[in-house]
């Protein structure tokens, strides 16, 4: 029995038909897992890519459309409904009611600062058909009425974006950033001279389409300066 049984063992040890197959059932878990993160990391890409093509699709619109001087005037009147939507479809496939677009009109008042003149800021459902408006994620003074502007209306701008010219000049020699109070002879009030700009933001949320590859929500964001093409 003994001898029977060492046979056997021998006979097992010689045979290697199975050894494929065992060796391919340890690996398939690990070529599943570096598959799907390879297709999430592409997805995550492309959705990138989508977001800051949006964006600018939204910024150059909007400043091929609104002069800033009327947008100025009167800011309440103003809706950028059209601009928002049309960047929106931009994300397609992508869903579109994990996005938000948001656009404002600056007007830089030092070489790195502007202040917000108008915002705008909306969601959508899945398919575009029905937006929501949300809070922008700067906010806009209350010029041209005559009263004094909050410090929080004034946001930080990339130094390239800004050149000499744009930046306005107090008689007084003081940062326009800061005069807040309404002008006089001597100070020039913040927002009410200076170069614009327009601002396109665009917000997206994106989660993986695999669940069990770790990575998880991540919110994409694209920001945009562009300078207006009417006055």
């Amino acid at each position: 029995m003994q001898r029977f049984a060492d046979l056997v063992l021998r006979r097992a040890a010689r045979d290697t038909r199975g050894a494929v197959l065992v060796e391919f059932a340890l690996c398939l878990p690990v070529l599943l897992i570096l598959y799907s993160g390879g297709c999430c990391v592409s997805d995550m890409l492309a959705a990138s890519r989508k977001v800051t093509i949006a964006t600018r699709s939204l910024v150059d619109l909007t400043s091929r459309s609104l002069s800033p001087s009327i947008v100025y005037n009167d800011p309440s009147s103003i809706n950028g409904r059209s601009y928002l939507s049309a960047s929106a479809v931009v994300l397609s496939p992508y869903k579109l009611d994990k996005a938000e677009q948001e656009v404002s009109l600056v007007r830089v008042c030092d070489a790195t600062h502007a202040f917000v003149v108008w915002t705008q800021a909306q969601t959508q459902n899945a398919d575009g058909s029905t937006v929501t408006p949300v809070d922008s994620s700067v906010t806009a003074g209350t010029l041209p009425t005559n009263e004094a502007q909050s410090a929080s209306s004034v946001i930080a701008v990339p130094a390239n974006m800004i050149s000499p010219s744009m930046v306005p000049v107090s008689p007084d020699g003081t940062n326009v950033c800061g005069n807040l109070a309404p002008g006089t002879s001597t100070k020039t009030q913040v927002g009410t001279a200076g170069g614009w700009l327009y601002m396109g933001k665009v917000r997206y949320d994106f989660t993986p389409s695999v669940g069990f590859v770790p990575i998880t929500t991540t919110r994409m964001t694209h920001t945009l300066f562009m300078t207006p093409r009417l006055f």
